[in-house]
């Protein structure tokens, strides 16, 4: 789906009159130059252009902040993509993607300019920008996202591991509990016999001389 066509915009003076020099915000763009004068031929590059009139196909929405120089944009098609436009020093210039047309360069232009994706999020200048509307970002943004966890299954498997891992008490030692159990309560019942056994408690008749 090709990009809707929008005009250039030239915000003049950005940064109003008391900016005295380049504004920070740009100073870590990109630069890009053109010199007129140069009528050997060669192609225009990332960072260069040479000669005073050029085609020139915008395939991404750039910002730029010029900084010195003068030129006229002519569009391709003016129903599409507005009207001319002449930019100059201290003009803030954005130019839209899908923009067609010319470049005259009246002196030496130079810009710091920078990309950006249709959310008005600054891309690097090798990416590939397919969406140039936010609604086509805003969309998708309710979408439930599937859980693709992996290693749940196996998280799970781990859990039961453990699980399985905490041993019951053995026979053993309930044999031991009621062992000892049985051993403390024969203990009180000697204490309550005067120490005699099971078979001792039988009464004992005491022997002596017969009187006469």
């Amino acid at each position: 789906m090709p990009p809707k066509a929008k005009p250039i915009t030239v915000v003049k003076n950005f940064g109003g009159r008391r900016n005295t020099g380049t504004p920070l915000a740009v100073q870590e763009w990109s630069l890009w130059d053109c010199d007129p004068e140069d009528s050997s031929g060669r192609k225009p590059s990332r960072g260069h252009a040479y000669g005073r009139t050029f085609p020139w196909v915008f395939d991404m929405t750039e910002k730029a902040y010029v900084l010195e120089g003068e030129a006229t944009l002519t569009p391709e098609d003016p129903a599409l993509y507005g009207d001319t436009v002449k930019i100059g020093p201290g003009d803030m210039v954005t130019f839209p993607r899908g923009w067609k047309g010319t470049w005259e360069v009246h002196s030496f232009l130079r810009k710091h300019y920078a990309f950006f994706n249709g959310k008005g999020l600054r891309v690097d200048e090798a990416s590939d920008d397919d969406d140039d509307d936010d609604d086509d970002d805003d969309e998708h943004a309710n979408d439930v996202v599937p859980d693709t966890d992996k290693t749940k299954p196996e998280k799970q498997a781990k859990g039961a591991e453990k699980t399985m891992d905490k041993k019951p008490p053995t026979a053993s030692k309930s044999a031991n509990k009621s062992a000892n159990k049985s051993t403390n309560t024969s203990a009180v019942k000697r204490k309550n016999t005067g120490g005699l056994g099971a078979d001792d408690t039988k009464p004992v008749t005491k022997r002596g001389k017969k009187k006469t």
